[in-house]
């Protein structure tokens, strides 16, 4: 199984509440509406905005991480190519992972940290995740803020999903807006 992974920063145990509250709002799927290469959106109702529907090949992954039993401590790196929907490069992400908290019967509390390096910028994007969520294959999220080029000033999401299979890259989904 393949699993992405993330920086530990000491975060207070209210800044950890309120992320994990807005990663409830921030891990939907990505829209269909979403295009393959990036596109600015601007409406009198709508702030303006950059999206990227992408695929992520996986060039190395390291990890200490028992996949089917987490513990808190383990970690793991990984760095990938960004491709757009017609497979042409699109940037290189640069990320690590954490196992923090591992709730019996329940959530894996990891923390995700990942740097997008991209033609026209950089991202950074950070926070929690359930590590189970990882594993199930389901659409998980964190902020992203924009530090260089076309989407410095901007804050979104970074959302991505697990595809179950090793090897296969992984779908993922930016949005950043002014």
């Amino acid at each position: 199984m393949r699993v992405r992974p993330s920086l530990l920063r000491p975060v207070s145990i209210a800044a950890s509440v309120l992320a994990v509250l807005s990663l409830s709002a921030a891990t939907a799927a990505p829209s269909a509406a979403s295009t393959a290469r990036a596109r600015t959106t601007t409406s009198p109702a709508e702030k303006s905005c950059i999206t990227h529907e992408l695929k992520e090949p996986q060039l190395k992954n390291l990890q200490n991480v028992n996949v089917p039993d987490p513990r808190p401590g383990q970690i793991g790196i990984y760095y990938d190519e960004l491709r757009d929907a017609h497979g042409a490069y699109a940037g290189t992400v640069m990320g690590r992972y954490e196992i923090k908290k591992h709730v019996p019967r329940g959530p894996v509390w990891t923390y995700y940290t990942d740097d997008l390096f991209l033609p026209d910028g950089v991202i950074h994007a950070e926070g929690w995740v359930d590590f189970n969520d990882v594993k199930n294959t389901k659409w998980v999220g964190y902020r992203a803020t924009g530090l260089d080029g076309v989407y410095k000033g901007r804050t979104g999401v970074r959302e991505w999903r697990n595809t179950g299979v090793d090897g296969a890259p992984v779908p993922a989904f930016l949005r950043l807006c002014k």
